[in-house]
């Protein structure tokens, strides 16, 4: 299912689908939001024509809005439903400008400069109160309006991504590539309550962020320990502690008795004197149960006491074992957020930061395939170096796929008259060859063979890769929690865990 995904990604993008009825609603509630957007009429925008994110800002500057910015985020609070009057939305919109405060420098420390996929970019955050269930329309409008403004092409629904469909409306947040959109109505965030403001909507958008630049600014599949890793990092880099998770506790009592006497009074015995004064205290104990590596307690210091427990039982957490049986476990999430947090605060590498190296806008060229680096080369990059990744990437195709396991697909390129391919060590080169090749040497069907082909080599290339991949970050991992039994917060902890993990990567 995996591969399929990729497949249809970059074999043959299409826009995703829509339905008449789907197209139909998203038309009449886009209307009913310029109605409302322009009471008096002239609009300057015209929803008939195609959409665009200038037509999109035009709407969000209207009186209907109430606007903020904060960082990089631009902050529009839709004034209907719950927010129908100015001092609701202007509570609310002061209280989503004050929650994405602690995610600006946290932003800006960690993407470079200049104007790439994140570093230069401003991104709109739209917020409504919406109750569906009562009838109530504004988020449903503003996913119309988001539906609209992809006309204008950044490539969201061109990657098979749909914005307004049935999941999307029932939803909490909606996306684009640039564009968050949040209701405060949904059921979800109207159960975290405060919160949703103060901590989730900056989870919300650092999440936006960190899959903007692993799915645009490096080309394969991202394993989910990575994509998680990553966001959850930042996110406690900014709030402290990570927003998913969560504390499960019971509450005991052992109860409280004042000790007394009943029945008869022996012959010539008095009975005790009365017990007066208050009862004594309960006896209360409070702990936390459930998984505790979900703790968000646990989170602010990266589970790290609990790793360095667990490298000690049969079968620690391992990215080598994640690897090779693509699993993801809450303890894999947490073993994820203590290596993130290595490479981005304790042992960069002088490569660069990987969000530094992720943050860059790729480019696809005449043969179709994007020149983003393959995520794994990325990755590699960023821990300073992996002798056996860059080993690897130098073997020609067919000796690469031969010692990834997958020998058929070699044999299956040669058949169909790419033999030169597998004398290529980079699927970008591969696309250009094809790209160049002569009408009359190879048709149609054979062409779409051969790049479908050549699409599952890089695939099965890449997971292999992890799974070398895999084994450094093990080694360096074990590496790092041997040289201190507590988080490293202080200087010499942090240089001697630097030193310990950098050292075990370099063997």
């Amino acid at each position: 299912m995996i591969l399929a995904t990729l497949l249809l990604g970059l074999v043959a993008p299409v826009l995703a689908a829509a339905s008449a009825d789907d197209l139909s609603a998203r038309d009449a509630a886009l209307r009913a939001l310029v109605d409302r957007a322009f009471p008096d009429g002239g609009a300057p925008v015209d929803v008939a024509g195609p959409g665009s994110r200038a037509g999109m800002l035009e709407v969000l500057g209207s009186d209907l809005f109430l606007h903020d910015d904060v960082g990089p985020f631009d902050v529009f609070v839709m004034q209907a439903d719950a927010l129908d009057t100015k001092s609701r939305a202007a509570r609310v919109l002061r209280e989503a400008v004050e929650g994405l405060e602690p995610a600006v420098p946290v932003l800006r420390r960690f993407f470079g400069g200049g104007t790439a996929l994140v570093a230069g970019r401003r991104f709109p955050i739209l917020i409504a109160d919406s109750d569906r269930s009562s009838g109530q329309e504004g988020f449903d409008q503003l996913v119309a309006l988001l539906d609209w403004a992809e006309d204008d092409d950044t490539g969201w629904k061109a990657s098979g991504n749909p914005v307004f469909d049935d999941e999307r409306r029932a939803a909490e947040t909606v996306r684009t590539w640039e564009v968050q959109l949040f209701n405060l109505g949904h059921p979800t965030a109207v159960d975290q309550g405060p919160a949703f403001l103060a901590h989730g909507v900056g989870y919300y958008s650092l999440a936006h962020v960190a899959a903007r630049v692993m799915r645009q600014g490096a080309w394969g599949l991202v394993p989910p320990w990575l994509a998680q890793g990553l966001i959850d990092e930042l996110d406690i880099s900014a709030y402290g502690e990570a927003w998913v998770g969560g504390d499960w506790w019971e509450r005991q009592t052992a109860g409280w008795f004042r000790p007394g006497w009943s029945g008869f009074v022996p012959q010539g015995m008095s009975p005790p004197p009365p017990v007066t004064g208050p009862p004594a205290d309960l006896a209360v104990t409070v702990k936390d149960t459930g998984d505790s590596w979900q703790h968000r307690t646990n989170s602010t210091v990266r589970h790290w006491k609990e790793l360095v427990a667990d490298r000690d039982s049969q079968a620690p957490a391992s990215f080598l074992f994640m690897a090779r049986n693509e699993s993801f476990l809450p303890r894999d999430r947490a073993l994820a957020r203590c290596l993130l947090h290595l490479m981005l605060h304790v042992a960069p590498s002088e490569e660069g930061l990987l969000t530094e190296l992720l943050d860059r806008v790729s480019v696809t060229p005449p043969s179709g395939m994007p020149d983003a680096e393959p995520i794994t080369v990325v990755f590699a990059r960023a821990l300073g170096g992996v002798p056996a990744v860059d080993a690897f990437e130098a073997l020609p195709t067919d000796a690469a796929l031969q010692e990834a396991g997958h020998p058929e697909v070699a044999k299956q390129i040669d058949a169909l008259g790419g033999g030169e391919l597998l004398a290529l060590t980079d699927h970008r080169s591969q696309a250009e060859w094809l790209y160049r090749k002569p009408i009359e040497e190879l048709d149609w069907a054979e062409r779409n063979e051969l790049w479908r082909l050549i699409l599952e080599a890089e695939y099965y290339q890449q997971l292999h890769e992890w799974v070398l991949i895999g084994e450094a970050l093990d080694a360096a991992m074990d590496a790092a929690l041997a040289a201190s039994e507590d988080f490293p917060e202080r200087a010499p902890t942090q240089k001697r865990v630097a030193a310990a993990f950098r050292a075990a990567l370099a063997d």
